[in-house]
């Protein structure tokens, strides 16, 4: 059976003015965007926090020390993506919409935690393994961060994540509860699974 487009325009009404015209979002003719995360960013936030200062310097590893350099390490990647300097298209949309749905879970949040993966583990393999209003999934396959950790010592990598993670969520203004689950055989997949409370 063939559809009948004009029989569904008259159901399920015109698209076109199912939005708003203020509300609409348009490309500008002519306009370019970048969408990926300039290399720039990554070079100035490695500047103030290089990769050793995730250990520390009097090999006690704790967990409010690696939770302190969680929190840190989250504040400076908030201060310079949102910059004047680093904030791109992508920001801005995700902030639009959010202000327009009044929809800013997992968006806002999502957008910390990828630039927080990126920055820190470039070369590894991750992916969002769920993304709606309520749950937000993160899987990362070789965590180089979990790996560097096993081979100091350190078991609770989980603690750095959990704490900068919890600084985004503050920051992306929704109240989360976070778990964590990891493989134990030490091969670096892990997940990190945000759900968003209720009436958060």
């Amino acid at each position: 059976m063939a559809l009948d487009f004009k029989i569904l325009q008259k159901v399920k009404g015109n698209p076109s003015t199912e939005v708003a015209t203020d509300r609409r979002l348009k490309i500008n003719p002519g306009q370019d965007y970048a969408y990926d995360m300039p290399k720039e960013l990554i070079y100035t936030i490695l500047k103030e926090f290089p990769l050793e200062s995730f250990f520390s310097t009097y090999g006690e590893n704790t967990e409010d020390f690696l939770a302190k350099q969680g929190k840190r390490f989250m504040n400076i990647l908030i201060r310079e993506a949102d910059s004047e300097v680093f904030r791109d298209r992508t920001a801005d949309m995700i902030e639009r919409v959010a202000q327009q749905t009044g929809i800013r879970f997992p968006h806002v949040l999502e957008r910390y935690v990828e630039l927080g993966i990126l920055t820190l583990r470039p070369r590894d393999a991750w992916t969002v393994t769920e993304a709606t209003t309520k749950v937000l999934k993160v899987r990362s396959f070789n965590c180089s961060l979990g790996k560097m950790c096993a081979e100091k010592g350190i078991n609770n990598c989980q603690t750095f994540c959990l704490a900068a993670y919890e600084a985004a969520a503050e920051k992306a203004g929704t109240e989360v509860d976070m778990t964590h689950s990891k493989d134990t055989s030490g091969n670096g997949l892990c997940e990190l699974a945000f759900h968003l409370r209720q009436g958060g």
